[in-house]
């Protein structure tokens, strides 16, 4: 074989060319973090020369495998069928390097090292040993072929097994332990990168130097990007405390982690950001992780991102199980992506991006083998800041999963911020003894303590059976000329609520929203609530009023908002009065942060802001609550098998009747007196939970059944989800502006050109035409109610409900046109 035709790739690259581009990319990538890396090095008791040698000799050799005959072969076919070539790369590698490190990141960039490595790999043929020889010459190196392929792959399955012995495999202590993981997944990130850059450039013949520099700032380059990203905002007492926290000399100082308690609206997400800015400064982290519990809350916040704090779209990454249908519908805007669809999604997976926003989920799952590329992700967890928000939103279990989490970051120096309005005192101690703990004082800047509105508690239900409370509509009857904001447990109430109120209230803006619409509505819901919060302070332009009115809105005149729990995380928005069913302490504090937002006094007469102006009379800003009777559903129901949900219901209910006037100060207090069982944790064990599999993926773990986009909790658990839900086309809705049977909807999708592959399959942007038009229901729903299939041609099955859906409703019966409840 001549060695001008060993090649790295179809399109002609040779192995000589795609190793010097792997190389390229890696020297600049070194270059860039070359501070950094020498930072992590120091906090971790880690040579930093090491691993720049590592990675260099890893990176060079990652690609000989390729030179073995069969591969070569094989690769010149139509529809090849490739032999395995990282395993054998490292045949070559080890005789050059005999660092551990460099040799598992060889054998495993383009798989996962799992219990199962090497059982059946076939033994490569003939090599090139002239091309190959002649290469590790120019570059210093020097291989043989003298050791046999068996004795080399006998080698690594022994140590794969040693590897797997409990003594060995050890969190903290032990020869496989955290660190070894660590120092393994970093190179490991780092020449899957080059690797992937260098084909890219390759496949598409771009200038590397130019695209280098613009796919991979240095951190000093995003520090320079987002250096004003408080733009004109004046620093609340929560944002000055964090800044002040960077004053000293010591840069071991700045990994420490922080958690943050302060209330809605005095700027914890430009705090986080501050803090990344100062990290950046000290070349600590190249990369933020912002961690959300749900993917409307993750969808939004790059939004923000974007328009608020002024982060370049092409630097912002975003994951959770829906992101390629959030990619399809947000792709491109401006023109200036420089990768497909496809590579976006695997870049964001990874945590790739200089901003990346994910569910808390995929985080955990990126310390386990919770999904094929997770290792790589890990990797760059490594020079991350991580921020967990909305604390107060996940249960007991994920509670116990965020203490796992934080304990590996703490061992690792990886600087992380915890932050939320509301915590039980059990939570803080979770995350006290190595916290910096920065709290609120409450108070604005002026030095008035905040209480932004007051509690009203009513011993009726706001809603039992279709039979409406009095207090509730009497105070519907007086609220005409203002925001209401309507936040109830359920999504049959919602939408009972709903009805009521439209036939009562005809001539009134009303807009519903809860879980039970469609994905391709649920933006333009939130769009319109963001826009009513917008227009207090703000004119808006012609595009967004000719949007409002598009869909029904005027947010120049008063509205009703009627909605579930979703209310309590994702909207930006500032109502006159919260009319809420009772809910768990923390909860309703959430909602009330949507309630005279950001501002100090309770009443208009006190309070200047814009929102106060426009009232030709003295306002109070209260928050009333209804009492939900026996049962809190779904936080306290008839199935609980213990007490504690009871207790927290009960204690709520003392507490907002006892403390009328809220403020930050009085809401701690509160917190505490109502979460007061220390067996708040006692059902979670961390060991059963998540040790176990941490341990055991630490090196050569299991491998994953499914990935998050399928719907399984995979590795671990992430959360105690005991709800079922499932998606469902509804038989009639309105489609291009027409209204659509579901058979019509269907076979139209399948007869357009653009949404099938070549073999007729419907391709992925016609699946993601199908599922935005569908809607989750429950499992009482869903076997409550007639169904049908439609088969696709590949045999999956769409279920059909028969049943209307509009924007305004969601769905509807047929037969009474009464909304499904």
């Amino acid at each position: 074989m001549s060695s001008y035709k060993v090649l790295a790739k179809s399109n002609g690259t040779s192995l000589k060319e795609h190793t010097e581009d792997s190389l390229k990319v890696l020297n600049h990538l070194l270059f860039i973090n070359n501070e950094l890396l020498e930072n992590w090095g120091k906090f971790n008791g880690i040579d930093a020369v090491g691993l720049f040698k590592s990675l260099r000799t890893s990176t060079f050799f990652h690609d000989f495998g390729k030179g073995a005959l069969k591969w070569q072969n094989e690769s010149l076919k139509e529809e090849p069928h490739l032999p395995p070539h990282a395993p054998y790369s490292g045949y070559f590698l080890s005789q050059n390097e005999k660092d551990i490190f460099a040799l598992l990141t060889c054998i495993s960039h383009h798989s996962l090292l799992t219990e199962s490595s090497f059982e059946r790999i076939e033994y490569p043929d003939t090599f090139n040993e002239h091309y190959l020889n002649h290469l590790t010459n120019d570059y210093g190196y020097d291989i043989s072929f003298d050791l046999s392929w068996k004795t080399y792959f006998e080698n690594l399955k022994r140590f794969k097994r040693k590897s797997q012995h409990p003594k060995i495999r050890k969190k903290w202590s032990g020869t496989i332990n955290t660190k070894f993981k660590a120092q393994y997944c970093l190179l490991l990130s780092y020449l899957t990168i080059s690797d992937g850059i260098a084909s890219k450039i390759e496949e598409e013949n771009i200038n590397i130097d130019e695209n280098l520099k613009k796919w991979f700032p240095s951190p000093t380059n995003i520090y320079n990007q987002i250096s004003e990203v408080e733009g004109e905002k004046q620093f609340t007492e929560i944002q000055r405390k964090v800044l002040n926290n960077f004053c000293s000399p010591d840069i071991s100082d700045l990994v420490k982690p922080l958690r943050i308690e302060a209330p809605c609206g005095e700027g914890k997400t430009l705090a986080a950001l501050l803090v990344a800015k100062e990290l950046l400064k000290e070349n600590i982290i190249n990369k933020v992780i912002f961690t959300l519990p749900t993917q409307v809350t993750t969808n939004n916040m790059v939004q923000e991102f974007e328009e608020e704090y002024g982060i370049p779209n092409k630097w912002i990454g975003v994951y959770h199980s829906e992101v390629m249908s959030f990619l399809l519908e947000t792709d491109d805007k401006e023109g200036e992506s420089d990768f497909s669809i496809s590579s976006q999604k695997f870049w964001n997976l990874i945590y790739s991006k200089q901003f990346n926003i994910s569910t808390i989920d995929h985080l955990l799952l990126s310390l386990v083998n919770g999904f094929k590329f997770a290792p790589r992700a890990f990797g760059n967890i490594l020079n991350s800041f991580i921020v967990i928000d909305e604390l107060h939103y996940y249960d007991s279990h994920t509670i116990g999963m965020l203490e796992c989490l934080c304990e590996v970051l703490r061992h690792l120096k990886i600087p992380h911020l915890i932050m939320s309005a509301t915590m039980p005192i059990q939570i803080k101690q979770k995350f006290d003894k190595d916290y910096v703990k920065i709290q609120s004082s409450g108070k604005d800047n002026l030095g008035n303590e905040k209480s932004p509105f007051v509690f009203e508690f009513h011993d009726t239900s706001l809603c039992d059976n279709e039979i409406f409370s009095e207090e509730f509509l009497e105070i519907l009857d007086n609220s005409n000329d203002i925001n209401v904001g309507i936040i109830v447990n359920t999504v049959p109430n919602s939408k009972k609520i709903f009805v009521e109120l439209k036939e009562r209230y005809p001539e009134r803006q009303i807009l519903l929203y809860n879980s039970q619409f469609m994905r391709k509505d649920r933006p333009k819901k939130e769009k319109i609530l963001r826009l009513f919060g917008k227009v207090i302070f703000e004119n808006l332009d012609d595009e967004e009023m000719e949007f409002s009115i598009n869909h029904g809105f005027d947010p120049n005149l008063p509205f009703i908002f009627i909605g579930t729990q979703v209310a309590e995380i994702s909207l930006n928005i500032s109502f006159d009065l919260i009319l809420s069913d009772l809910a768990p302490l923390d909860s309703l504090i959430q909602r009330g942060g949507r309630l005279h937002r950001t501002m100090s006094f309770f009443n208009s007469d006190e309070c200047k802001c814009p929102q106060c102006v426009r009232f030709n009379k003295k306002h109070t800003y209260k928050f009333h609550v209804f009492d939900t009777g026996e049962f809190c559903y779904p936080y306290h129901t008839k199935k609980d098998d213990n007490e504690f949900m009871k207790e927290v219901i009960d204690n709520t209910r003392i507490q907002i009747s006892e403390n009328t006037n809220f403020n930050f100060e009085t809401g701690i207090k509160m917190m505490d007196k109502v979460y007061q069982n220390e067996e708040m944790f006692s059902e979670f064990n961390s060991d059963i939970s998540f040790w176990n599999a941490y341990k055991e993926d630490l090196i050569f773990g299991k491998k994953p059944t499914r990935n998050e986009e399928e719907g399984g909790q995979l590795r671990v658990r992430t959360r105690n989800i005991e709800v079922s839900s499932y998606d469902v086309l509804p038989q009639q809705f309105e489609y291009n502006d027409y209204c659509i049977q579901a058979e019509d909807f269907i076979k139209k999708i399948c007869q357009t050109s653009r949404f099938l592959k070549k073999d007729g399959n419907l391709n992925f942007e016609g699946i993601n035409e199908i599922s935005k038009y569908m809607i989750k229901v429950s499992s009482k729903l869903y076997f409550s109610f007639k169904l049908k299939s439609i088969e696709l041609k590949d045999q999956r099955f769409i279920k059909v409900i028969d049943a209307e859906y509009t924007f305004e409703k969601g769905l509807i019966t047929f037969e009474s046109q009464e909304t499904i409840f």
